[in-house]
């Protein structure tokens, strides 16, 4: 069993690597347009993004690179997620408190989100329907998107149920 978990983990990790390095350099040239400074510590905040896989808070991320061998100021991090939300690579989330949670977006499938009031899970979805519409309404309008997102706030069924009386 644990043959197969670190065999999972090895392949997480060269998947993370992967996408750093067909990312990174198109950052790069972001970062130049932008006449913004390329820098280690902006390449250590994107594969640190890479490597998650959940709905993160700025903060949470900045306490992660607060100490060890790749510290990174909590300002770069600031500053380089939002250039990466910019570029693509990233995407914002707000909950129902408005805060700011992440999730990167490079090389993954385009998706919604509900978020529970409750707990607040993050839950994704996917549906064609949503997109054929949003298309629609643009080239109604002759409007030209960038990108969207959807949240839907309620309850989860976890705390759905939680809720109901015996």
């Amino acid at each position: 069993m644990k043959t197969i978990k670190n065999l999972k983990d090895k392949l997480l990790e060269e998947e993370i690597r992967k996408s750093v390095e067909e990312a990174w350099p198109l950052f790069i040239d972001f970062l130049k347009e932008k006449k913004a400074r390329v820098t280690q510590a902006r390449k250590i905040v994107l594969t640190q993004v890479f490597s998650r896989h959940d709905h993160f808070c700025a903060d949470d991320l900045a306490a992660a690179l607060a100490t060890g061998p790749n510290h990174v100021s909590r300002g770069t991090v600031y500053r380089t997620l939002a250039l990466m939300e910019e570029a693509g690579f990233v995407r914002v989330i707000r909950d129902t408190d408005v805060h700011a949670h992440y999730e990167h977006t490079y090389k993954h499938p385009h998706h919604e989100h509900m978020v529970c009031d409750a707990c607040g899970d993050f839950i994704e979805f996917e549906d064609p329907k949503i997109i054929q519409h949003i298309e629609q309404a643009c080239r109604d309008e002759a409007f030209i998107p960038r990108t969207h997102r959807l949240v839907v706030f309620g309850k989860c069924s976890k705390c759905s149920k939680a809720q109901k009386p015996a």
